[in-house]
């Protein structure tokens, strides 16, 4: 019976994905041992450790389809190793007695490490596609609305006007570093282990290197000759970028869900098409994916710091350790590749709505470009922190009496003589106060399309 909701079965998918539940569904785990063990009969067949017949007959009996699952299931029922029932699976698959040469010479973590490594290697690749498209579609967003005004926030408070090509572009620079720490992790994390009880290769015999280093080149693996059976960096490594990763999709998500709120109504993500977001409020939509990843987000931190937490091994084997780590990997990989999947659907039908981005950057008058005000004061010779007090004031008294900073400049006897209401016209049009947005932008959107020709 499905207790979690990565295997509901009558409401799928909220907090997971198809495509990684197949990948850590529990048949999948239990083939990827078989597979290293299949690795491991062709590798000493091949140099004589075992004899050839017996590693033809363990790699093609090493799928499930050939293992009598019931006794398998029985054995676990009596046994506390994670692999000794599966293996008496395959040993009694096999014919004529081969099956005294499953997993000759290894050890019990061998095989759940270098499992373990085989489906962050599939992770790892689903994550890299699925930032490539995120980046993909934030370049298009970058570039459409280069030049769509809009008011930037800090403190929570309007401050000046940027573009929303520019706020993307900042969301698109993080996808692209996080894109090079995937393909980092893809040359760190993506190593076997094969080293036998404590990380001696003592019963692989005087070939024990040797058998390592070819099992996990069949298996696509890199091989180190250190044992990392209590060496755990690789997997904290891993986990804690996965931890900055979906930190980054919750951040572009709850940038969404702020400027979703009915009285900014900038931005909407796609909603179904007569789904109804509230059980009894027919007029609302909510952002209910945004809001998905950020609960999403929280659970990865979580698990990020039992893997970081669980690095803290003792002597050559620690299976408290051992075990929190791969209890939690699996809910992190599922959350981590859910959250991005999650944000590729948001981004690709994100709802831009540039005329209420206008109306907001308008929404305080002239006062929102109190800034450009400054300096023109400053540099008629007031002195800049004189004229930052000098406009506090005035915008101050403008918003309390309802007028016009304009009006409230010209009319003041100390600065109303420096200008003319031509000379402060540019109040009046905050969205050509952008410095440099579209430069930048551009610039973003030329390294990023220089790097992707590269990848």
């Amino acid at each position: 019976m499905p207790v979690h909701p990565f295997d509901f079965q009558i409401n799928p998918h909220v907090f997971s994905t198809p495509e990684l539940e197949a990948l850590f569904d529990e048949q999948a785990v239990l083939q990827r041992w078989l597979d290293v063990e299949a690795a491991l009969a062709v590798a000493q067949g091949k140099l004589g450790i075992i004899p050839a017949e017996a590693a033809t007959e363990i790699q093609a009996k090493a799928q499930l389809e050939h293992i009598d699952l019931d006794s398998v299931r029985e054995g676990y029922s009596k046994s506390r190793n994670s692999v000794v029932p599966l293996l008496g699976g395959l040993r009694r698959a096999c014919q004529d007695g081969y099956g005294e040469y499953v997993h000759y010479g290894a050890t019990t973590q061998d095989i759940l490490d270098t499992g373990q490594i085989l489906s962050l290697k599939q992770t790892l690749n689903i994550l890299e596609r699925d930032l490539l498209s995120v980046e993909d579609i934030c370049m298009q967003l970058a570039e459409e609305h280069r030049a769509t005004p809009m008011v930037a926030r800090t403190h929570g408070q309007q401050a000046l006007p940027i573009t929303f090509g520019l706020k993307v572009a900042g969301w698109m620079t993080e996808v692209r570093r996080h894109i090079e720490r995937i393909r980092h992790l893809q040359g760190t994390v993506c190593v076997g282990q094969l080293s036998g009880a404590v990380g001696t290769y003592a019963a692989l015999g005087p070939q024990g290197l040797a058998v390592a280093e070819e099992t996990l080149r069949l298996l696509g693996l890199e091989h180190d000759p250190l044992s990392w059976h209590t060496s755990r960096d690789r997997i904290a490594e891993l986990a804690s970028a996965f931890a900055l990763l979906v930190m980054t999709m919750a951040k572009i998500a709850n940038e969404i869900f702020q400027l979703q709120k009915t009285e900014i109504d900038e931005l909407r993500e796609p909603s179904l098409s007569g789904a109804l977001s509230s059980s009894t409020m027919p007029h609302k939509q909510n952002p209910v994916i945004c809001q998905r990843v950020n609960a999403l987000a929280k659970h990865v931190r979580a698990q990020a710091g039992t893997v970081m937490e669980s690095s803290l091994h003792e002597h050559e084997r620690d299976p408290r350790c051992l075990w929190a780590e791969w209890l939690a990997v699996p809910q992190l990989c599922i959350a981590t590749g859910t959250a991005l999947h999650l944000m590729v659907g948001v981004l690709s039908g994100l709802h831009v709505r540039k005329e209420q981005m206008l109306a907001n950057l308008h929404q305080r008058k002239d006062l929102i470009s109190t800034e450009w005000l400054l300096f023109q004061l400053s540099n008629k010779g007031l002195g800049k922190n004189k004229a930052l007090r000098k406009i506090h004031n005035l915008a101050e008294a403008a918003a309390k009496n309802g007028r016009s900073l304009k009006e409230m400049v010209l009319a003041d006897e100390e600065i109303g003589s420096f200008f003319t209401l031509d000379d402060l016209a540019p109040l009046d049009q905050p969205e050509q106060y952008i410095g440099h947005a579209l430069e930048i932008v551009d610039q973003v959107n030329a390294g990023i399309r220089r790097q992707r020709q590269n990848d």
